[in-house]
């Protein structure tokens, strides 16, 4: 059986370089053996993403999930590769950008993200810079709730916010990739360490909440009551091997 590992990068993967080349190692051998499907599921854009490969240590994915989301790509990897247009369809149908942005209006403090953030399914900003940043998040959740069968909210490091289409989400993009490539969702670990990870470990039944996670997704997974959320007693990449290590993915080492 082959097992299917969705990690978010920044703050998961990353931070402890050592301990990242060992788990790419150690992915790398068990995709080699036709054991492992791994999914970058991510914020960032793609191309960060095939730089992040090349500089900074990162193992070679078999599926790339960008803009918390919102894009879906397939090898092979290159900065002009599309988007997985079915999905990207499916997005477009609810959603407006311009709609989006209204929902921000006149919230005083907010910063737009750089323009590549922002996309035609992506509406991001930061709120660092509001007296109350949660407050101002709580006042966006309260304009989007009456559309909330079009749009979401994810509110995450005490500084991000997007407004999403309701059918996006990390998690969502993950099952949908799965049961397109025809494999099967229960094998699916996820692996995170901020609230915009949060929806993959409410959408399966396992995942690893790495010990240098924001309060946010430790919150969120507590909250789940199927029990099956391993918390890393390590950061980072050594917190994902140590909890894909619990789950039976990969083998203890001495």
């Amino acid at each position: 059986m082959t097992s299917i590992v969705a990690s978010d990068i920044d703050g998961t993967l990353t931070g402890d370089r050592s301990a990242l080349e060992r788990l790419r190692d150690r992915f790398h051998r068990r995709r080699a053996a036709g054991e492992l499907y791994l999914i970058m599921s991510t914020g960032r854009r793609l191309e960060q993403v095939i730089e992040g490969v090349a500089a900074e240590g990162l193992p070679e994915p078999d599926a790339v999930i960008c803009q918390v989301g919102t894009e879906i790509y397939l090898p092979p990897f290159a900065e002009d590769t599309p988007p997985m247009d079915a999905w990207r369809r499916r997005l477009l149908a609810q959603y407006s950008r311009r709609e989006a942005l209204a929902f921000l209006e006149g919230i005083e403090g907010l910063v737009m993200q750089p323009e590549p953030y922002n996309t035609e399914l992506k509406t991001s900003c930061y709120l660092d810079q509001c007296s109350d940043p949660e407050r101002a998040a709580t006042e966006v959740r309260r304009r989007v709730e009456p559309h909330a069968d079009r749009y979401q909210v994810v509110w995450s490091s005490a500084r991000d916010l997007d407004i999403l289409p309701a059918a996006s989400g990390k998690g969502r993009a993950i099952e949908f990739l799965v049961r397109h490539q025809g494999l099967d969702p229960r094998e699916v670990i996820v692996a995170g360490d901020t609230g915009n990870d949060a929806t993959m470990f409410r959408e399966f039944g396992r995942g690893v909440c790495v010990a240098n996670a924001q309060p946010e997704l430790v919150e969120a997974c507590r909250a789940l009551s199927n029990g099956r959320v391993y918390f890393a007693r390590q950061p980072y990449a050594a917190g994902v091997e140590e909890g894909l290590v619990h789950f039976g993915v990969l083998e203890a080492q001495l």
